[in-house]
């Protein structure tokens, strides 16, 4: 086995060690102890991660000369199950299982074993009074172990049971205080929305694998590569993947996507998910449970077709639009970064369906980065509270815990787009590659409804620089407005280092060599796609680039040139959809950090009097409700569940039971008229034979005196009467 995928895969094996160590001895081992075993796992997790990356750039080279050498994906497959199914030449008929191992696994191996290292770190501090300490972090390697299993998994199945595994550890670790009638809830809402979108998932996979078997990733890409041109795909042996299948197919897999991202419209589940502790929150928000989605369809996007993307697309835009205005009027601390995780995988999902595969898998690296710097800077925030999470009892803390204000603010300039910053570069890559869109099929289309989906993008950056600063400014800024807490509030030093770095990351993570390892990903994948001449869809010519890096590149085969020039050369369209997005970035950033800023830094003051006029009222409660989505799938859903189920009460009582005690009545009156039969005339008979055979019984009883001479009067009596009647008939 390559060294790369051996470290990967005694990187996924190593969180799963711990967990069976803290599941049979965690308890005896106590706390700190089992934090640490379970850190040190992860910890190693994330070195294997490092060096596997280092190896796989070739010595620490340059992408350029990673690909240059010639160095190819690793795909390690084998036949496991016999089904009858599939078309792959060595494992036809049979379930494959292995592991593939490209540029984006060791990237997302880095990021997610990085961040949750972070976590674990930060979790032996938060978590030390918890009388479940051990079992906290027991699911905690079962959570990591899952995920990373997942990324590293070969096939579509083995994703999914991965994918699984993933729902069942988030199951557990948001109820994780299942005592809160709130966090149980909270538990139990994740699951079942997240099974919901796993049975889209089911119908998607198993159209899949009708037509394909459990074929390897690579197979996959090889033989479906071409479904982003549209139309039907011969496959072999004369079969026919029609194009409408192929649609459904892909939607269907996103469906999995909708559940396990919190796109609309199952994205109820995720801001309910912070009941669970705040380490929880980071886990699940940045580098485990909701990048599974992102990831799913980033693998899955080769063989989606163009109806499946603007599906992808608009579910996308959509998502990201209602959890950006909620999130505008959240007073919960995690609420508001849950909701802003929401609009922000909104983003991605955006841009898987528009084209752009690298500024979603970008996009969706820097977001780990800075959201769990967030979702642990709040944590801090917290913590330092007594556990207060209302952002009206906060005020002036910057005073009192400096360290996490300013991290804090680090965290909100890198999601706001702050010039050069992690999110920065991301955003701004999905925004050139949203206009390019909008541009070139408006005109192709001679439709404008295309620019929607840049100038909505575009305006949710305005809130999201706006919702992030308000957060920060009512957390930190101004007067206190809890005297009592503020004065008792004080910070923790055993929660810096996770921040830190953290901070580091989302100050540079839009400089390291992301960019250059989603560019080697595209290339590895296009020239599996692109060994029958298949379009992919990554070949597009502002696919890649990312902003600033204008420079000639040649087409792909098979490429559509008028898919690529919006107007003259490819490089021209990019670098002024580049400086046209650069604007509107810088004035997001600008104006809604300091509108929110100015607004609330004397904390409600000014909000307050908006509310006395009732359309801001009113407003403010749409959004305050969540746009009343919970009190809707209540009415709807639980509503008509309670409704169908009184109406089988009703139909199980008065009909059901009606006809089966009318069958018991009609028994019963059987049962009398057979008890009468029985009693009166069998056992009348019975009775009566026995009574005559009593009686003959006791008349023959008369005769047995037991004297010798009365027994031979009657013989001789008898012999007599013989001899007459034997007379009487001689004579006659």
């Amino acid at each position: 086995m390559p060294l790369p995928a051996l470290l990967l895969l005694v990187a996924t094996l190593l969180p799963l060690a711990s967990f069976v160590v803290l599941m049979f001895w965690g308890k005896r081992l106590g706390n700190p102890l089992a934090g640490y075993i379970g850190t040190a796992a992860i910890g190693a997790s994330f070195v294997c991660s490092v060096i596997a990356m280092i190896s796989w750039l070739g010595g620490g080279g340059s992408g350029e000369a990673h690909w240059e050498a010639g160095i190819k994906p690793i795909a390690i497959s084998f036949p496991w199950i016999p089904t009858g199914l599939g078309i792959s030449q060595q494992t036809a008929g049979y379930m494959d299982m292995g592991l593939y191992v490209d540029s984006l696994t060791v990237i997302m191996f880095a990021m997610v074993t990085l961040v949750s290292t972070c976590v674990h770190i930060f979790s032996i501090k938060y978590m030390e009074e918890d009388p479940r300490f051990p079992r906290f972090f027991t699911y905690l390697g079962l959570f990591c172990f899952s995920m990373l299993g997942l990324v590293i998994g070969g096939t579509i199945l083995q994703l999914f049971v991965f994918w699984e595994l993933v729902g069942l550890c988030s199951y557990l670790l948001i109820g994780f205080w299942w005592e809160k009638k709130s966090a149980s809830n909270a538990a139990i809402k994740a699951f079942v929305a997240n099974r919901v979108g796993d049975f889209g998932f089911l119908i998607g996979f198993g159209i899949l694998f009708i037509y394909m078997g459990n074929a390897s990733l690579p197979t996959l890409w090889r033989v479906l590569g071409s479904a982003g041109q549209g139309g039907d795909i011969a496959i072999a042996g004369g079969v026919v993947f029609p194009a409408t299948m192929l649609t459904i197919m892909g939607i269907g897999l996103f469906c999995g996507a909708i559940g396990k991202s919190a796109q609309f419209p199952l994205h109820v589940w995720l801001p309910d998910a912070m009941e669970g502790p705040t380490p929880v929150s980071a886990l699940i928000h940045a580098a485990t449970m909701v990048a599974a989605g992102v990831y799913l369809v980033g693998r899955i996007f080769p063989i989606l077709t163009p109806d499946a993307k603007m599906v992808v697309a608009i579910i996308g835009l959509i998502t990201a639009t209602i959890a950006a205005l909620i999130a505008l009027a959240q007073s919960d601390i995690k609420k508001v970064l849950a909701y802003s995780t929401v609009s922000q995988l909104g983003y991605m999902v955006l841009a898987m369906g528009l084209g752009s595969w690298m500024g979603a898998l970008f996009h969706l690296i820097t977001h780990a980065f800075f959201k769990a710097l967030l979702f642990l800077g709040s944590g801090s925030v917290i913590h330092a509270a007594h556990h207060e999470q209302e952002l009206p009892q906060y005020g002036g803390l910057w005073r009192k815990i400096p360290f996490t204000a300013g991290t804090f603010l680090v965290g909100v300039l890198a999601i706001a787009g702050f010039p050069f910053f992690s999110g920065y570069f991301s955003k701004d890559t999905i925004l050139v590659h949203a206009a390019m869109f909008a541009r070139s099929h408006a005109e192709a289309m001679h439709n404008s409804w295309y620019w929607l989906f840049f100038i909505i993008p575009t305006g949710i950056a305005y809130l999201t620089a706006f919702y992030m600063m308000r957060c920060w400014t009512l957390t930190f800024a101004g007067k206190p407005r809890n005297h009592h807490l503020h004065d008792h509030a004080h910070e923790s030093p055993m929660l810096w280092a996770p921040l830190v770095v953290l901070a580091a990351l989302s100050i540079f993570g839009g400089k390291i060599s992301v960019q250059t390892m989603l560019r080697n990903t595209i290339r590895e994948t296009a020239a599996i796609c692109d060994t029958q001449g298949k379009y992919v869809g990554f070949d597009t010519a502002y696919q890649q680039h990312l902003p600033g890096e204008v420079e000639s590149m040649e087409t792909s085969p098979g490429e559509p040139a008028g898919e690529t020039a919006a107007a003259g050369h490819p490089d021209d369209a990019l670098e002024s959809a580049h400086h046209l997005v650069l604007w509107y970035v810088t004035g997001a950033f600008l104006v809604g950090m300091g509108a929110a800023f100015a607004i609330f830094v004397r904390g409600y003051y000014y909000t307050d009097k908006l509310m006395q006029f009732a359309p801001f009222r009113a407003m403010h409660t749409f959004l305050r409700r969540k746009m009343f989505f919970d009190e809707l799938y209540n009415s709807v859903f639980v509503g008509g569940v309670r409704m169908i189920s009184s109406l089988c009460g009703a139909f199980d009582k008065y009909v059901i039971d009606m006809v089966v005690n009318a069958i018991g009545w009609a028994g019963r009156i059987l049962a009398s008229i057979s008890g009468i039969y029985d009693k009166y005339v069998v056992d009348g008979a019975v009775i009566g034979s026995g009574k005559l055979a009593w009686s003959v019984g006791a008349v023959a009883r008369g005769l047995q005196s037991g004297r010798l001479r009365g027994y031979v009067t009657i013989m001789l009596l008898s012999l007599a009467a013989g001899l007459v009647v034997a007379m009487a008939l001689y004579l006659r």
